[in-house]
């Protein structure tokens, strides 16, 4: 969608770690770049260094006026066709290219919908094809208006500005997300902020930033943090929810008496699940993660191994058994852990108490260095922040400032931000950038 900076001032673009430090200099008014590559192999937990990276982007930055200050956008964005030409083409080809991104996505939330409410119903496919239609609608704008309003600042203006050009060009696209259901401003907000926040860590180089990044050790301690806040402000939150692999019970759950539950009594300790033992609070979670795990990745391993025509039956077999195993491993033991360690807490001193969720969710978090993962790091800071705000809401709710801000669509204004930060660093770090966030930005904008 950018036009990518880099390719134009024929600076190959930096693809991982142990790329090598880069040297920048001028070449008949050109930027152009010489590399030592470095070889040495990188250990990382969460990803590896940044170390040498941002200097290729700062000093490309030094020389962005030279390089493409008496460039037009039939230079950078669309060579060899004019502006209108290449709207129109580019029009179709993003609708080619989104359909091709989206209809997986959308197929399996068919799966999940289909396996959450136990049925296959037409209320179920239709709300599937609105949500599909939906992405995109607002795929379409986003790019669309990302390469038109490219083309029109260098037209008003005359040149091409360093970083308006790039990031503010999203931005009027970027607002069709107002439009968009409930569903889609959430799960698209929520999936490119995850994708920022990783950038973002790649890119910077702070000692105390990268220390975090190449210590699993440490990753995992951070995320246990993450994991007792979540439990924390999911445990106060009284009516609002926020996806999570754990789900404290609050007392409004908790029988008084015990009462038939799927044929036989509820848990007669003071624990608040309704199950009628312990093993079966912690059994029935991790069964339900380590379907929903399985499911999950069967699903993502289908869809990337029927797009491989040119595979052997064996080889096709072989693809769909390639599945990130761990990841399912650390769902199913996250959930059971947490749901064991509040039942054993609850059971030694006869009381639950409500600092019990928070001790579990710190102890369950342990699991992460089984499987450390930007996106699922990213999204407990995402739920973490997400529960701390459904906190607040509910606390002080009846003050009218909270009720006006309860009306506003935050999630779109998020997204607004976050699509014009990653539309910034496909130009200046695609090479911090997560593969999600490349192949977002580059399918559904017909690799423009």
């Amino acid at each position: 969608m950018v036009g990518d900076y880099t390719r134009f001032a024929r600076v190959p673009v930096i693809e991982g770690p142990g790329a090598g430090r880069w040297r920048t200099k001028i070449h008949n008014g050109v930027a152009c770049a010489s590399t030592q590559r470095d070889t040495t192999p990188s250990v990382c937990p969460l990803t590896a260094s940044a170390t040498g990276f941002q200097e290729q982007m700062s000093a490309l930055s030094k020389y962005f006026e030279q390089a493409v200050g008496d460039a037009s956008c039939r230079d950078i964005l669309h060579p060899g066709t004019d502006c209108g030409q290449f709207a129109w083409s580019n029009f179709f080809g993003t609708a080619r290219s989104n359909v091709h991104f989206f209809l997986p996505i959308s197929l399996l939330r068919l799966l999940l919908l289909i396996y959450s409410r136990r049925t296959v119903s037409l209320d179920v496919l239709q709300q599937t094809c609105g949500e599909f239609g939906a992405m995109m609608l607002n795929a379409l704008c986003v790019a669309n208006c990302w390469t038109g309003t490219f083309c029109l600042i260098r037209r008003i203006t005359g040149r091409i500005h360093n970083n308006y050009s790039v990031s503010l060009s999203s931005l009027i696209g970027a607002c069709a997300m107002f439009l968009m259901p409930a569903y889609v401003q959430t799960t698209h907000t929520k999936a490119i902020v995850i994708a920022n926040l990783e950038c973002w860590i790649k890119s910077r180089e702070s000692k105390l930033i990268e220390w975090m990044r190449e210590s699993r050790a440490i990753g995992t301690v951070c995320f246990m943090l993450l994991s007792a806040g979540i439990a924390l402000y999911a445990r106060k939150t009284r009516h609002r929810t926020e996806f999570w692999f754990i789900q404290p019970l609050k007392r409004s759950f908790h029988q008084q008496t015990p009462e038939k539950v799927n044929g036989t009594n509820a848990c007669e300790h003071v624990c608040y699940h309704q199950e009628s033992t312990c093993a079966r609070y912690v059994m029935s979670g991790m069964r339900t993660y380590f379907t929903f795990g399985a499911i999950l990745e069967l699903a993502r391993r289908l869809i990337v191994t029927i797009g491989q025509l040119h595979q052997t039956p064996l080889e096709r077999i072989r693809s769909l058994l390639n599945l990130r195993y761990r990841l399912i491993l650390f769902l199913t033991l996250y959930n059971g852990t947490f749901r064991l360690v509040t039942c054993l807490l609850a059971r030694r001193r006869r009381q639950v108490k409500e600092h019990d969720n928070t001790l579990a969710g710190f102890a369950c978090g342990c699991w992460y260095y089984l499987y450390p993962s930007y996106n699922i790091f990213n999204l407990a800071v995402c739920a973490l922040a997400q529960t701390h705000w459904n906190f607040l809401k509910e606390k002080y709710a009846k003050l009218p400032v909270v009720q006006q801000l309860d009306r506003v669509s935050f999630s779109s204004l998020v997204w607004i931000v976050s699509m014009c930060y990653v539309t910034y660093s496909r130009a200046y770090y695609p090479w911090a950038m997560s593969k999600f966030a490349l192949k977002f930005i580059d399918i559904c904008s017909n690799y423009a």
